[in-house]
């Protein structure tokens, strides 16, 4: 998603630089989702001062705090300083005073795995290299390589100026610089170094190179095209030229190096390399038609290929026909679950063309919340503004910046007829300027409604939340403070707030996982009036909590980065946790026969996890090390079944029948046995990588896939994978569908639009 990308600890350097890393798989993506503001200054601590006036670029006060003692090197929890803050805006004076004040300048966070030198690398902040290579900082060399292959003639001068590249690296660079283009050959003339002379492959011989690889120990693909004089290499956000032979099997881009291995003068694999850590790939196995040809057309028959036989054919479970219903009353309707067997909606449209478009409503202003409806009311929310800005960026990208915007906003409530997407009445909740920024990706109306046929509950993030009846009479409204849930490496970049109201018997149950003071609650339905408030020690996500009754226990689930919860509903004490998961926490967790499902994705944490109801106090996740040390534990008889990686970063996995399929951002399909784990299949949608936000929705033995371009992909259920449908949209998608009475309810950033298929006259 975005503008400024950073940079991740899995050692992909300058092949692509820190905010395209975010997007490939290499780093996650940023939620699509928004951020929160700076904390009150009286809030915060003198380290925390410190680091967020190195931030605006405020020299004196940088100066008052360290006047004041505080220590030039107080880190974050992730061991990130004022100076890799300063240094990533590019606030010289600032970085100036740091190191005179005796900031590290080497100093690694934890997470990232960046030092000062990485972000001021990554912003091409030159003059802010300078000062630090004169500081001292480390990585000269790699520094080098990487200016020369990203063309940086600046930054490449500023090096050589320095003196404190090594001979042998001088030699490397001035070779790529040579084999890149003239220009940069001539910085090196005059220098003494041993000249290398690099292999001269012809484009026939660089094309056995080419191909589609996928990494042994994850979901990243490389795509690896041949030119006229060397290779590039395509992650899924556009090539990256200017890898050049080293010997016949060697490439080299920057600090980064490729060996292809060849079986028969044909390439079997390659070793990908960066800082003394390789990275295996394997070629990818072909699925249809490749990326550079015509796409296969989608099938027209549900049936055109052979019935999955016996146990991989999908058959509903009785899970499936208890949340299926006319009815979808929040999130991925009834118990997050996203399944409406029953219901019977279209399997195919061209929304562009109107082929099984039953009405298109315009929606003013922008909203990512999704429809949500009862009986004949859908009901949706909007941020609406008439200057404000609505740009919103769609792809597989990465980028952590706000976007700028101080435009006073009305936050909407609306109501519409099911049938004909009549708009039957709408109510502002508040109009003011957000109190937090949003992301590319996100809106100031992420939260969806809730309802449960007499109540509906919207809920706006620090805005506000609020309680109508089905006829618009508001009942009441609580301001539950500033949720500030941005990003939490560096607190300054705003995203926005995410998670969604849900209603279950009496009570409104919300999940606030905020940059300080996160809490769940329950809320009186009738009144608004807290029931029970419960602190947590967590961090920002944008996760919906689930409850569910297990014979006389209403369990509340919620997932969060320090711990997976489990709650008692009544009076929210907590029953169990299961800790270190992903950072950024996105998907939903879900109940289906009798298993807790959670899952997510951000590397290198990307758990899936099958907990039981019974479980109680702290779970150990089978196969994984605690942080304080110790073995791993071999199992633990609260968690029936896990799986290390796969867990999806931003759609919610679904279960439907007995299977488990988790979507991934660029349109992977993996699918597990629900009850064991096993995994079934694991494939890619036709049509080419696209970007996937929302859920995954199911019915009536299909599941439908919708992307952020607008299509819909309809895959048939059961262990056989089977693309039966790519549906043509007209919009922007970031949302998650509704399904009611044999229709299909999209909304996209301008619009609802409800699909059903066509009576014949």
């Amino acid at each position: 998603m975005y503008g400024r990308e950073k940079h991740s600890g899995c050692g992909m350097g300058k092949l692509f630089s820190l905010r395209e890393l975010l997007a490939a798989g290499w780093l996650l993506m940023i939620p699509a989702l928004s951020h929160a503001a700076v904390q009150d200054a009286a809030q915060e601590s003198a380290a925390e001062r410190l680091w967020r006036v190195a931030r605006t670029g405020d020299v004196k006060a940088v100066a008052a705090e360290l006047d004041a003692g505080v220590d030039v090197n107080s880190a974050t929890t992730y061991q990130s300083t004022a100076l890799s803050f300063a240094c990533d805006r590019g606030h010289l004076e600032v970085v100036q005073l740091l190191l005179d004040r005796g900031a590290n300048p080497n100093i690694k966070d934890t997470f990232y795995n960046a030092t000062p030198m990485t972000w001021a690398q990554s912003g091409k902040h030159h003059e802010v290299v300078t000062a630090l290579l004169k500081a001292g900082a480390e990585g000269v060399d790699n520094l080098l390589l990487d200016s020369v292959s990203d063309g940086d003639t600046s930054l490449v001068e500023a090096v050589l100026k320095s003196e404190r590249a090594k001979a042998e690296t001088i030699s490397l660079a001035a070779a790529l610089a040579s084999a890149q283009s003239t220009e940069l050959g001539k910085l090196f003339e005059g220098l003494d170094f041993a000249k290398l002379e690099l292999p001269e492959l012809t484009a026939e011989e660089l094309k056995r190179f080419a191909g589609k690889f996928t990494l042994k120990e994850g979901e990243s693909t490389l795509t690896v095209v041949a030119g006229e004089k060397g290779l590039s290499v395509d992650a899924g956000f556009g090539p990256q030229q200017g890898w050049y032979a080293f010997s016949s099997t060697e490439f080299r881009r920057g600090s980064q190096r490729i060996e292809f291995k060849l079986e028969e003068d044909k390439v079997a694999g390659l070793t990908f390399e960066f800082e003394a850590t390789k990275y295996e790939y394997a070629p990818a196995v072909a699925e249809g038609k490749s990326a550079e040809k015509p796409a296969e057309p989608a099938k027209t028959e549900p049936d055109a290929e052979p019935e999955a036989a016996g146990e991989l054919a999908h058959a509903a479970s009785l899970s499936d026909v208890a949340v299926s219903s006319a009815n979808w009353p929040g999130f991925r309707g009834t118990g997050s679950r996203g399944v409406a067997d029953g219901q019977h909606p279209p399997l195919s449209w061209d929304i562009a063309k109107g082929e099984n478009v039953a009405w298109r409503t315009k929606i003013p202003g922008f909203g990512n919340s999704c429809p949500v409806i009862w009986g004949d009311r859908l009901f949706v929310t909007s941020a609406v503004s008439a200057d404000g800005n609505r740009d919103v960026r769609i792809g597989l990208y990465g980028d952590v910046d706000s976007v700028e915007d101080d435009s006073v906003y009305e936050f909407v409530l609306y109501c519409l007829n099911k049938q004909t997407g009549e708009i039957l009445w709408q109510r502002t909740c508040k109009t003011a300027k957000p109190a937090v920024k949003r992301h590319s990706k996100s809106s100031h109306a992420n939260p969806t409604v809730a309802t449960d046929g007499t109540h509906v509950i919207a809920w706006f993030g620090s805005e506000g939340l609020y309680a109508f009846d089905f006829e618009g009479q508001q009942l009441w409204s609580r301001d539950l403070g500033l949720l500030d849930s941005g990003w939490f490496y560096d607190a300054s970049y705003q995203w926005g707030f995410g998670s969604s109201p849900i209603i279950f018997g009496d009570r409104v149950y919300v999940q606030c996982d905020i940059q300080k003071g996160s809490f769940v609650a329950a809320l009186d339905l009738k009144t608004g009036l807290d029931i029970w408030r419960t602190e947590r020690d967590e961090i920002p996500t944008w996760s919906t909590p689930l409850v569910h009754q297990f014979g006389d226990l209403p369990l509340l689930v919620t997932h969060g980065t320090r711990a997976a919860r489990g709650y008692d509903a009544r009076d929210g004490k907590l029953l169990w946790w299961l800790a270190d998961h992903s950072e950024i926490v996105v998907p939903t967790p879900n109940v289906s026969e009798g298993l807790i499902y959670i899952a997510s994705g951000y590397a290198p944490i990307q758990p899936i996890i099958a907990i039981r109801p019974e479980a109680r106090g702290e779970l150990k996740l089978p196969g994984r090390k605690p942080k304080d040390g110790g073995e791993a534990p071999e199992s633990d008889p609260g968690i029936a079944w896990s799986e290390q990686r796969g867990g999806p970063y931003m759609p919610t996995p679904i279960v439907y029948g007995d299977f488990l399929y988790v979507c991934a951002n660029n349109g992977v399909i993996t699918c597990y046995r629900a009850k064991t784990g096993e995994q079934v299949y694991k494939k890619r949608l036709r049509g080419g990588i696209q970007a996937f936000t929302g859920s995954p929705v199911a019915a009536d033995g299909h599941i439908y896939f919708p992307a952020e371009d607008g299509r819909v992909f309809v895959v048939k259920a059961g262990g056989k994978f089977e693309q039966l449908h790519e549906n043509i949209g007209d919009g922007k998608v970031l949302s998650t569908p509704a399904i009611s009475k044999g229709t299909f309810y999209l909304r996209t950033t301008d619009e609802v639009v409800a699909l059903r298929e066509k009576s014949p006259e």
